[in-house]
Order: structure tokens, then sequence, then C-alpha cells
């Protein structure tokens, strides 16, 4: 009976502390570009994994930072404006507008739009630092979607600004 009980209370126990113990090892953010020819403004859709990027404006604002907070969103924009950057064909660096964010228990979305009439990303750049301070393995792709193709570029610690290439 003992050996019973200490059996179901081990795997009671391993359960309780998965969520520590099983951590993730891997970072990563997706990015996708998109041009809306009905409103014609570029969006810009970013996704990550919620307790990273908490993890990451409770060290940039303090610990008291709450997702819920009255003023998160505008730390979030901040912090996002500062980390994420497009660039066009010119070289010249988009001023996006911040469209909002929303999350649930896991992830979170950050929307920004900008006014343009083109579709088109070839010789684009991308800077995209963001969770990098906080996670040196972090990895960052971003999606520059047409309706032709899909072009991919990813960002790492070492390479956080890249050109988006169309062949």
């Amino acid at each position: 009976m003992r050996t019973k009980f200490a059996a179901v209370f081990g795997v009671i126990m391993s359960i309780a502390l998965l969520p520590t113990a099983a951590a993730h090892k891997y970072f990563f953010g997706l990015t996708e570009v998109s041009h809306n020819a009905r409103t014609e403004h570029l969006e810009v859709v970013h996704q990550y994994t919620l307790h990273d990027v908490q993890r990451a404006l409770k060290l940039n604002y303090g610990d008291d930072f709450q997702i819920d907070d009255s003023g998160a969103e505008e730390k979030i924009k901040a912090w996002l404006e500062n980390h994420f950057e497009l660039f066009d064909s010119k070289g010249n660096r988009l001023k996006l507008n911040w469209v909002g964010f929303e999350a649930d228990f896991q992830n979170i979305w950050l929307y920004q739009e900008y006014a343009a009439d083109t579709a088109e990303f070839c010789d684009w750049r991308v800077s995209n630092t963001m969770l990098m301070d906080v996670f040196s393995a972090q990895v960052n792709t971003i999606n520059f979607v047409t309706p032709a193709a899909t072009h991919g570029v990813t960002l790492t610690k070492g390479r956080s600004l890249k050109s988006v290439s169309c062949n």
C-alpha cells in the first residue's frame, strides 16, 4: 500500500512541477507584413510568447509591470518601436502606426500599420531585435506576403538587420 501511495504521489508531484521543469528552450517570434488592397495599408502583425514579452517588459520597466495595467499599452508600443524597424527600397524608415495588441494565456499579438499603395517588398530592409536583449537564442522571422509569393527573413542576435530578397 505504501509503495502504491509513493508511486501515485510521485506522479502527482511530477505533473505539478512539469510547468517549471519544462520551461521552453526555444525563443522565437513571427512577424507578418502584408498589404491590404482594400484599405491601402501595410499591416504588420507580430506574434510572441506572452511570458517572454512580459519578462522583457519587466526588465525594461521594473517588476511592477503587468500586461493588464492601464499604462501597459503605451509601454508595449514604445518597446516595439525601439526594437522593430522597416525600411523601404529607397532606405526610408517607415513610421509605423500603432494599432493595438491582444493576448491570451500563451501568446501576444502586436499590430501596426502604414499607409502604402504597394505590395512590393523587394530590397526592403527590416531590423527586429525584439527579445534579443533578454534571450540570446531569440530568433525572429519576418514574412513579407505578396499575392505572388512570401519572402521570409530570419534574424538573430548577431544578424538583426537584413534585406528582403525576391530572387
